[in-house]
């Protein structure tokens, strides 16, 4: 077993057989600047996956840009990943769920970077809660994070391309549990199934 957290392991459980020959990978497995040259767009990149997935482009050379909606937290971590890569990164405020603030988001990544190579739809939000408690509300909420905003994103980059005729790799972040489901996180569930099919 191994768990960590962004570089620092939290567990690692050596005693598995495979750990003699194959010991975990604790770097990033692409040669230095990879992505020289490119510019990632990254949604709910402040915190998490989004910070994590950033500082590994960035470090690989991607001009990133990390979006969401809290500003301050966006630019603690746009300063402190240039400060451990030394590539610049841009700090855009965006609430996927809102399609003129995405619009806006999209011209600005644009401006001040360029047009995207990488997209990385990882904006997300969830709760755990047995299905028969949720509210209408509820619903709505984690349906328009994560379907929603995926497909705000999804479709305004991907016009802006068009008009450029200029390609880029998409990514959304899903789960496991979109195909199987799951009891207590049925929103959740429901709308990153609905992201994969979109990606489909």
């Amino acid at each position: 077993q191994f768990f960590s957290r962004g570089p620092n392991v939290l567990h690692q459980d050596s005693s598995a057989p495979q750990a003699a020959f194959f010991s975990p990978l604790q770097k990033v497995m692409l040669p230095p600047n990879a992505f020289q040259g490119k510019v990632a767009f990254v949604t709910g990149g402040g915190t998490g996956l989004g910070k994590g997935m950033t500082t590994a482009l960035s470090s690989l050379g991607a001009k990133c840009v990390i979006a969401s909606r809290k500003l301050d937290v966006l630019k603690g971590t746009a300063d402190e990943i240039s400060s451990k890569t030394g590539n610049k990164v841009h700090a855009i405020q965006c609430d996927v769920r809102d399609p003129a603030s995405v619009k806006n988001a999209v011209a600005e990544t644009i401006q001040v970077a360029g047009h995207p190579d990488v997209v990385i739809n990882n904006a997300a939000g969830n709760f755990i809660s047995p299905s028969e408690r949720l509210s209408a509300n509820a619903w709505k909420t984690i349906t328009d994070i994560v379907l929603n905003g995926t497909a705000f994103v999804t479709l305004e980059i991907g016009k802006e391309l068009i008009k450029a005729q200029k390609g880029a790799a998409f990514l959304a972040i899903t789960t496991i549990y979109a195909e199987s489901g799951s009891g207590f996180v049925l929103p959740s569930a429901s709308a990153k199934a609905g992201v994969e099919a979109m990606s489909k």
